[in-house]
């Protein structure tokens, strides 16, 4: 199991903090990734503050209306305060999840203002900008520069708002994107990153010009190709960087960089910090 989070405070609480101070804050984010072992969790009383998973590969088990409900990637499970909270994860199901609680006197009017307040299940599909936006989160709770917490909150309200977004235009979206030469794609992309791939293998590869598997790429995912193919791989290479003692030129050729300086600059130009420096800071 990946486990990776961030915090805003020292002290954890099972049960989590409510904050009535503040018009919205952010207790903590972060990201799950199952690989050899199932995982429970049962939160009986739920938690003082709000919960919002996002599933993003795989699927969970989620007790909801009183029946076990498999939920399938792409939609979020939103947990308002005091209610129970059960559901399971299975390896086999390759599932991946981001995660982040959330406080603050004004909090059900942002899920009101969102659309989401009234739904416990909401589907928005694969969005790199939402995972974008939860690792955005999750980083500045790791590093706490200076006004991470305003920072980490802004983001917050962004993420809010990119699924709204994605609630009113998703539908115009699947009726525009329903090619499944796209998924395959998709799917290659995520399984064999460390390729060489340029935009014409994989516009050949739907038997359509540049312009319109860039066009139809785009809408689906809200990337470009070539921006959701380096996200996978720099998404790898945080992996590697936590969990492995490979050094950088290493990691490199393993996520499909010949070169490590490009590589790097890569790196810190979506990161904001060199792999060395990520290292550090977050390890």
């Amino acid at each position: 199991m990946i486990d990776i989070s961030g915090h805003l405070r020292r002290t954890r609480r099972e049960c989590g903090y409510v904050d009535k101070e503040n018009y919205i804050t952010v207790n903590c984010c972060g990201y799950q990734k199952f690989i050899t072992k199932n995982f429970t969790r049962r939160r009986e009383k739920g938690r003082l503050d709000y919960q919002m998973i996002y599933i993003t590969k795989g699927n969970g088990i989620y007790y909801l209306d009183n029946q076990w409900t498999p939920i399938q990637e792409g939609n979020i499970v939103i947990y308002p305060p005091g209610i129970p909270q059960h559901y399971h994860y299975y390896f086999e199901h390759n599932p991946e999840a981001y995660w982040i609680h959330f406080t603050g006197y004004g909090a059900e009017e942002c899920l009101e203002k969102a659309g989401v307040s009234e739904r416990q299940v909401v589907h928005v599909g694969i969005s790199n900008q939402c995972v974008d936006l939860y690792k955005k989160i999750m980083h500045e709770l790791q590093i706490k520069r200076a006004v991470y917490e305003q920072t980490a909150n802004a983001y917050f309200l962004e993420l809010l708002a990119r699924i709204s977004r994605r609630l009113h235009e998703l539908p115009n979206q699947n009726n525009r994107t329903k090619d499944t030469n796209l998924q395959k794609i998709i799917e290659t992309m995520h399984s064999q990153y460390n390729q060489k791939w340029s935009v014409k293998d994989f516009s050949n590869q739907c038997n359509l010009s540049t312009y319109r598997f860039i066009h139809n790429f785009k809408a689906l995912t809200g990337m470009s190709p070539i921006e959701y193919l380096t996200a996978i791989r720099i998404d790898k290479a945080k992996e590697l960087l936590l969990s492995s003692s490979l050094n950088i030129s290493e990691i490199s050729g393993i996520i499909g960089y010949d070169n490590p300086l490009y590589f790097s600059r890569v790196f810190k130009k979506i990161t904001g910090l060199s792999p060395s420096s990520y290292r550090e800071a977050t390890g």
